[in-house]
């Protein structure tokens, strides 16, 4: 199977870095994924970047000097909440951060205030989080993007069962949309039917894939993106299941009380 990747970074600033980057992936016969191949979809910019992460196989994070575009819901930039979904799911990530002392910036590149503190902040998180590695141009971080991605990319052929949410999340058709306030309702109702915590994100695929009437799916997209087991998520989404029911035949109940 083709592995793909997920790139994600600031746009403007690092337009030269994207662009080797992505042919790097080009020739190692991979795919390569990020926002500038949108084109026209139906969801927001946010919602279409958060689903392609889950599509995806691997996450590659290139973080400049910005913090860039800060998403007014949560407070944070579009490429932290990009990392954050591939975490959310457990995808595989490389992370690689600017050498500060020998990239040269254009001042014009580099955040300050709020920005900056906020991009100081994530920057910590990775390097606990990450072994990182820097990169002092474009073509060096070409370099390193493809080193370590073969080498990712085989010990990953090596255990291919660990692919089996990005393939669903690719290939799945039945998958109700929920709502923001639809799902806002809903988890407030099925509240302490799983046996773990699970990011919001990963529950509303999978109460979107359970609610499309696709049930392995579902399943498949908690065990995944969650710390449980596959058994244990299925039992989670039959409790669900049960809750759903009942709301639906209360809103029947509700409508035939209102009959004359």
């Amino acid at each position: 199977m083709t592995q793909t990747i997920f790139v994600s970074s600031t746009f403007i600033d690092l337009e030269a870095h994207r662009r080797l980057v992505r042919d790097a992936i080009a020739r190692l016969e991979l795919t390569f994924k990020a926002m500038e191949f949108f084109g026209a979809l139906p969801d927001t910019p946010k919602a279409e970047c958060l689903r392609l992460v889950r599509a995806s196989n691997i996450f590659v994070g290139i973080i400049g000097m910005r913090y860039g575009f800060i998403d007014p819901d949560d407070g944070k930039s579009m490429t932290q909440l990009e990392y954050e979904e591939a975490q959310a799911i457990r995808l595989p990530t490389l992370m690689y951060l600017i050498d500060e002392e020998h990239h040269p910036v254009l001042p014009k590149f580099v955040d300050t205030g709020a920005g900056a503190e906020k991009l100081l902040a994530f920057k910590g998180q990775l390097k606990k989080a990450h072994v990182v590695n820097a990169f002092s141009s474009p073509e060096d971080l070409a370099a390193k993007v493809t080193q370590d991605v073969v080498r990712l990319v085989g010990a990953m052929d090596k255990a291919p069962g660990a692919q089996v949410m990005p393939q669903l999340a690719a290939t799945a058709t039945r998958m109700h949309r929920l709502t923001p306030p639809r799902f806002a309702f809903l988890k407030g109702k099925i509240a302490g039917s799983c046996t773990q915590d699970v990011p919001d994100s990963v529950l509303h695929e999978s109460l979107g894939f359970l609610l499309g009437g696709d049930n392995m799916a579902a399943a498949f997209t908690l065990s995944r993106g969650a710390p449980m087991s596959l058994d244990d998520a299925i039992d989670s989404l039959m409790r669900i299941e049960k809750i759903l029911i009942e709301l639906v035949k209360d809103a029947q109940a509700a409508r035939e009380s209102d009959t004359p």
